[in-house]
């Protein structure tokens, strides 16, 4: 009997158990079910899909007939200065409106925890500034993929809980595996770079041209894109990317997918609407940004100083007349290099250039591979809308203008004497040299009666002019002057009787002008 009761209470304890696992065995696959998918997944999606905005008329996209940017010119004036000692300027200015769009934003200013691969946006207008607003609903996991070479699958990072500080921790285990593996195994990889250059004409026309749109920085980046007119100087931007790598979000099977289970359907409801539509950081860009500003005082509108630039780093080459040129800009020149770096700080230093390729160094070597010690930096993101996973584009536009003004001598119309007198009247031009207040005068030019008219003029620049008069009598005589400054248009003068005696003859000359 006492084997059997044994027997039996072991039958019992092991009937207890298998109940035990039947029941926390289901406990445990109902709490995964639950875990895993969002019982309002489809009508979140639904609620997502429904939207009804116009992407582009919120973001002011523009009609650039498909290009990155357009330029048009709305209207042409001719201007001439006043003259100056003999010189002035004939100036044609140039209005122009500049429109371009951007899907590829440059982190021009502290991104605070906002901007990270994965992370959900407002898709709204507030994306303007370069800044858009966070949207804070629990997440699901998130997969991202990091574009190093050799990387495998160690490149693949799924992070359970997406917010800044876990990202950027997934990707620094990433990076040091790569550090210690992939770099030691041979594996290079060097920074996709690109690189435009122009000339400031405004400082948001020169944002926008170079890609560093002045809207999306603040304090120390925006004090660079900084500019003031001046007809002493010209100042030319050459603004480099270097791409170290970039970390890129998997596409989101469904809009749903990438909220947290617990997330309800009126959670979304109340955090999105047609006016701020959710977006994604789809993908986020590292390395470095370096900025050239070039200030001269060759102010030669025949020579574009984007293509010193090009020629001082490297990027082009002309023929040996032409670098000859660029070689005397240089020379005339002060250039500042700007990197920018960690969360948009900015350091800057002034650099000499002398030749072709003397600023090459340093946009190669070492700066511009990646490596443990040169991590890069978050320097360019993209968003996409969660509704259909297009690209959020952004439009601005600006108006601005060129004034391309050419130094001229000014040439002086005609002074013209008719003599109407019986003696001899002669006259000559007294004057300041161009570019100067040295005295000279012309030679006189002597006019007797009923001679034709004569025409005289003074020299090309000549400036404070005076046009004296002479008459014969036994003697040259003072007869008058006129002081005309600059003559503009022809000016007529003549000599006549302006005194007779009782029996009419003549007892007093003078010169008179028309």
């Amino acid at each position: 009997m006492k084997t059997q009761l044994l027997t039996v209470r072991t039958l019992f304890k092991a009937t207890s158990m298998l109940a035990l696992l039947i029941i926390f065995g289901c406990s445990t696959e109902e709490a995964a079910s639950v875990t895993t998918v969002n019982p309002e997944a489809k009508e979140i999606s639904d609620l997502i899909s429904s939207l009804s905005y116009d992407a582009n008329t919120m973001l002011n996209v523009k009609n650039t007939g498909g290009a990155p940017k357009q330029r048009t010119v709305t209207k042409t004036k001719n201007t001439q200065t006043s003259p100056d000692k003999g010189n002035y300027s004939a100036c044609e200015e140039k209005f122009y409106t500049l429109e371009a769009n951007f899907d590829d934003v440059a982190i021009l200013r502290p991104t605070n925890g906002i901007i990270w691969p994965g992370a959900l946006v407002y898709g709204n207008q507030d994306m303007l500034d370069g800044m858009p607003n966070p949207i804070t609903l629990d997440r699901s996991p998130v997969t991202l993929r990091i574009d190093l070479p050799g990387i495998g699958e160690e490149g693949t990072l799924v992070v359970d809980d997406p917010r800044n500080s876990n990202i950027q921790s997934s990707i620094d285990n990433a990076l040091e595996w790569w550090n210690a593996n992939a770099y030691e195994e041979g594996y290079v990889n060097a920074s996709n770079s690109s690189y435009q250059a122009n000339t400031f004409y405004s400082s948001k026309q020169l944002s926008l041209d170079v890609g560093l749109n002045v809207e999306w920085a603040n304090g120390s980046v925006a004090s660079q894109l900084e500019y003031e007119s001046s007809t002493t100087k010209r100042v030319a931007a050459m603004v480099y990317k270097q791409v170290f790598y970039t970390v890129t979000m998997d596409t989101p099977k469904t809009p749903a997918s990438v909220f947290g289970v617990d997330v309800t359907y009126n959670d979304v409801d109340s955090t999105i609407d047609s006016d701020t539509p959710p977006a994604y950081i789809n993908s986020v860009s590292y390395g470095r940004i370096i900025m050239f500003r070039m200030e001269t005082t060759d102010m030669r509108k025949s020579i574009d100083l984007d293509l010193v630039l090009e020629y001082a780093t490297g990027a082009a080459n002309g023929s040996g007349s032409v670098n000859s040129e660029y070689d005397e800009v240089l020379k005339k020149s002060s250039i500042t290099v700007v990197t920018i770096g960690g969360n948009a700080e900015v350091a800057s230093e002034a650099v000499n250039a002398d030749g072709f390729a003397s600023l090459k160094h340093i946009i190669t070597g070492e700066n511009a591979v990646y490596s443990r010690n040169n991590p890069g930096v978050p320097i360019a993101y993209t968003v996409r809308y969660l509704k259909d996973n297009s690209f959020a584009k952004m439009g601005y536009t600006t108006d601005y203008k060129v004034k391309d003004c050419t130094p001229k001598v000014f040439s002086h119309a005609n002074a013209i004497l008719d003599n109407n007198i019986t003696l001899d009247v002669r006259f000559r031009f007294k004057y300041k040299k161009r570019g100067s207040n040295s005295i000279d005068y012309t030679n006189w030019k002597k006019v007797k009666k009923n001679d034709a008219p004569p025409a005289i003029r003074p020299p090309n620049g000549a400036h404070d002019v005076k046009v004296q008069f002479e008459v014969w009598d036994l003697t040259w005589k003072h007869m008058g002057e006129y002081h005309e400054g600059y003559l503009y248009s022809d000016k007529k003068f003549e000599a006549y009787c302006s005194k007779r005696n009782v029996i009419g003859i003549c007892t007093e000359v003078k010169v008179r002008r028309d």
